[in-house]
C-alpha cells in the first residue's frame, strides 16, 4: 500500500511532477523519429507499465518516447517537458506520469463508475491496454502519482481526451469529479495546480471529432483551474483523429505554454522571445 503524501517541503521543490492522462491522442499514435530521441537528463517519464524495453514499474526512466506505454508513440507530453524545461530555471526538472487507453470514455476515470464500465468492455484491443494497467486506469494514474510525489512537487494536470464524448455538459462535470478526486487523494491547491485540457484536431483541418473543441473549451471557461490548450496549427495523419508527428510536437508546446501562461506568468513575461520562438514553430 501506498503511503498517501502531503504536498511539503520534504520533497524536491524543484522536482515538477505533471499528471498526464486520456485516450489515444494523449498516449500517442505517431511514429518516434530520430530527433525526438534525444532527451534532457532533467525530464524524467515514471513508467505506469512493466515493458520488455526496460522499464520497471513504479520507476523513474529517463523520458525518451514512448512515454506511456511500451506499445505507444510520440504524443503531446514529449514536447510539454522538453520545452518546459526550456522555460524553466536550470534546476528544476520535469517528471511525468501518463497514463491513457485508446479509445475510452471519460468515465473509465471515475473511480465510482469505472469498475462495472470497464468489466463490460468487449473489445479485444481495448481489454489488453486495460490490462496493461490493472484494469483500473485511474487507480493506476493516482498509484504513480502517489509515487511519484515522494521525490517532487505535483504541479499540474493535462488531459487529451474528447473525441469519444466530449459533446455535452456532462463531460465536463466527470473531468471536474476527476480533478476533484486527485484533489483529495493527492493533498495538491488547487489554485496551484491547474488542469490543462487539449482540444482535439480542428474541424477546419479535416478533424473528425473537431466538434468536441466548443465542449472543452467551454468546460475551461466555467471552472478557474481549468484552460483550454488550443490545437490551431496542429495538423492530423492520415485518418483526421491523431495528430501527426509533427502535430504533436506543436501540440506539447502549446500545453508548456498553457502552463506557464496560467501558472508561473512571470516565467511567461520574462521568456517572451522563446514564447514567440515556440508559438512560430
Amino acid at each position: 500500500m501506498v503511503n498517501e503524501p502531503s504536498q511539503s517541503h520534504s520533497q524536491d521543490q524543484n522536482f515538477w511532477i505533471f499528471l498526464c492522462f486520456g485516450q489515444s491522442n494523449m498516449a500517442g499514435q505517431a511514429p518516434i523519429e530520430p530527433q525526438d530521441l534525444t532527451v534532457s537528463d532533467r525530464f524524467l517519464s515514471m513508467a505506469t507499465t512493466d515493458g520488455g524495453d526496460g522499464r520497471v514499474l513504479g520507476t523513474w526512466r529517463k523520458a525518451i518516447p514512448p512515454l506511456c506505454r511500451p506499445d505507444a508513440g510520440l504524443g503531446p507530453a514529449d514536447y510539454f517537458g522538453r520545452t518546459l524545461l526550456d522555460m524553466v530555471p536550470e534546476d528544476v526538472r520535469i517528471g511525468v506520469v501518463s497514463v491513457a487507453v485508446e479509445g475510452c470514455p471519460i468515465t473509465f476515470f471515475d473511480k465510482d463508475r469505472n469498475a462495472s464500465l470497464i468489466a463490460s468492455e468487449e473489445q479485444d484491443w481495448m481489454n489488453d491496454i486495460l490490462d496493461q494497467y490493472g484494469r483500473d486506469p485511474y487507480g493506476r494514474l493516482l498509484s504513480m502519482a502517489k509515487i511519484a510525489a515522494r521525490d517532487g512537487v505535483i504541479k499540474g494536470i493535462l488531459l487529451h481526451q474528447g473525441e469519444t464524448d466530449a459533446y455535452d455538459s456532462e463531460w465536463g462535470k466527470t473531468v471536474l469529479k476527476i480533478y476533484l478526486d486527485l484533489q483529495r487523494a493527492l493533498h495538491f491547491d488547487a489554485g496551484e495546480v491547474p488542469l490543462l485540457v487539449g482540444e482535439v484536431v480542428r474541424g477546419e483541418y479535416g478533424g473528425i471529432c473537431g466538434h468536441a473543441n466548443p465542449t472543452i473549451n467551454e468546460m475551461c471557461r466555467k471552472y478557474p483551474m481549468a484552460f483550454a490548450v488550443s490545437s490551431e496549427g496542429c495538423m492530423p495523419c492520415e485518418d483526421d483523429l491523431h495528430f501527426s508527428g509533427e502535430g504533436y510536437r506543436r501540440l506539447g508546446r502549446h500545453y508548456a505554454l498553457s502552463y506557464i501562461q496560467a501558472a508561473h506568468p512571470q516565467l511567461a513575461d520574462d521568456g517572451r522571445e522563446k514564447l514567440e520562438k515556440y508559438i512560430s514553430q
